[in-house]
């Protein structure tokens, strides 16, 4: 497969250890085989297996998250009207330290043959409070994103929806293509992709996910 430059290979259908539910976000009728498939968001619910999903949760809700939007750098243009999003420390998939449930997390990830051989992927826990969202950007800083959903329950009336644009004609429209965080839900979209994560009530839990950027080697260097 062609590297894209993004740290994702080139879209097609791959062999898999199991049956997922894939679908390409903004692809009509959510087919798996446009022109279009290469550069849309990909959603795969039921990502992992109920053991695997729990596994990777309680560790997920063991760790500290005392690191702010400010510590982290986090543009005042796309947060400064939304409530905070806490996070953990992030891991790179080539530090000693990376903890088991991470790298399995990982290893899933890897299956799906999406993302190139030899990208690093960094990875870390959000926990989105109530009232938090953020603003329209993509995530050219950090390459190709990947998000996985943790919460056992989210009511649609908690909003918090990731909204992704299919082009820039759409972006400047407001129209947009939404995506609830469904527990066992996994997310990748490109850096090129334009997206925000609408508010959250202020009735809402916590939104809790996993987040990951895949981050390319470039000439022997990650």
């Amino acid at each position: 497969m062609s590297n894209t430059g993004s740290g994702l290979k080139a879209f097609v259908p791959a062999p898999a250890r199991k049956m997922l539910k894939r679908f390409i976000l903004g692809d009509s009728g959510n087919a798996q085989g446009s022109s279009d498939a290469s550069n849309a968001p990909v959603l795969f619910d039921d990502f992992l297996s109920p053991e695997e999903f729990l596994k990777v949760q309680h560790w997920a809700l063991s760790l500290p998250t005392d690191v702010t939007r400010e510590d982290r750098d986090w543009s005042i243009y796309i947060t400064l009207d939304f409530g905070e999003c806490l996070m953990s420390r992030m891991w790179l998939t080539d530090d000693d330290d990376l903890p088991p449930e991470a790298q399995l997390f990982v290893d899933r990830v890897r299956e799906l043959d999406l993302v190139d051989d030899d990208a690093s992927i960094l990875l870390g826990v959000y926990r989105w409070q109530p009232s938090s969202g953020i603003g329209e950007h993509s995530d050219a800083h950090m390459h190709t994103a990947i998000t996985f959903y943790l919460n056992d329950v989210w009511k649609p009336n908690w909003f918090g929806d990731l909204i992704f644009y299919k082009s820039k004609e759409d972006r400047l429209k407001g129209i947009g293509h939404a995506v609830s965080p469904t527990a066992n839900r996994l997310v990748i979209n490109k850096h090129t992709v334009y997206h925000k994560v609408t508010y959250s009530s202020k009735l809402a839990v916590e939104r809790i996910s996993l987040q990951a950027f895949v981050v390319p080697k470039k000439d022997g260097s990650s």
